[in-house]
């Protein structure tokens, strides 16, 4: 499966005269295809439209299913259906990336049926109880704000969808930059803070007045495997952290809880 996704990356390039309504059998079902075939034939009757750099673009695609009203999704009570995502690069990051997009878009409620490693990809089965399938506009979407693309939906049945995304080009979407900026302050969060940062030997902490907190420091590769931690059971008000050699993400979240920091923080780099 996986050297097969890999040769459609490579195919998706000239794939400009494929037929597009076959992708759109793929994602509403043969059933609901051969029923309204007149009606998308009309929809889709400008291809080009639906290409983005000679390649299908799926937000766009998926947004003309449902506005036309052929993205059924709805089950009518709650069903558990099987979800394959796999996945071209950087398997930790997009596992992080396709995890806080399935949580933005409602879904919470799931364990992994099965995960499957191969050199730098992943197959990860889910089963997810829910009343109404997986959007494949919302998460197309919010995939595409981190950088990410989805090149193929199937859907095998009523309760089984597969779903092909390159991550080649995935980046952690509202991360704190310091890259373009030497110092940002930020406001309270639900999450822990991720920094995204380059060129840094160390970063100043500092919380706003009411916030004293236990650090509890993470430091991150560009594939999000772990260089270092810091951690440091004392109350605090300004950390000074020295960075590792090749760190791209840096998380800071509070030992124990994120209250300690309910009044934001601001980051800067040396």
């Amino acid at each position: 499966m996986i050297g097969k996704f890999l040769f459609l990356i490579v195919s998706l390039s000239v794939v400009l005269n494929a037929s597009l309504n076959t992708k759109v059998k793929g994602i509403i079902g043969y059933s609901a295809y051969n029923k309204h075939k007149n009606l998308i034939n009309y929809i889709f009757k400008n291809k080009s439209a639906y290409y983005t750099n000679g390649k299908i673009d799926y937000v766009k695609v998926t947004s003309a299913l449902q506005n036309n009203g052929l993205l059924k999704l709805g089950y009518g009570a709650n069903r558990f259906i099987d979800v394959t995502f796999t996945i071209n690069d950087n398997p930790k990051k997009s596992f992080k990336i396709l995890n806080d997009s399935l949580k933005t878009i409602g879904h919470y409620y799931y364990f992994t049926k099965e995960a499957n490693k191969s050199d730098n990809s992943l197959k990860w089965t889910i089963k997810l109880k829910t009343k109404a399938a997986i959007n494949p506009l919302r998460l197309s979407q919010e995939l595409q704000k981190n950088g990410c693309r989805v090149v193929d939906i199937q859907r095998g049945s009523s309760y089984k969808w597969s779903y092909y995304i390159d991550t080649r080009n995935s980046d952690i979407e509202k991360t704190v930059d310091l890259i373009n900026e030497s110092s940002q302050s930020v406001r309270k969060s639900s999450k822990p803070y991720m920094v995204r940062v380059s060129n840094a030997n160390a970063l100043n902490i500092q919380s706003n007045n009411g916030n004293n907190w236990h650090p509890n420091i993470i430091f991150y590769d560009d594939e999000l495997n772990i260089i270092d931690t810091f951690k440091d059971d004392s109350l605090r008000k300004d950390l000074r952290v020295d960075v590792p050699n090749d760190t791209k993400y840096i998380k800071i979240n509070d030992l124990y809880t994120l209250a300690n920091l309910k009044r934001g923080l601001t980051i800067t780099k040396e």
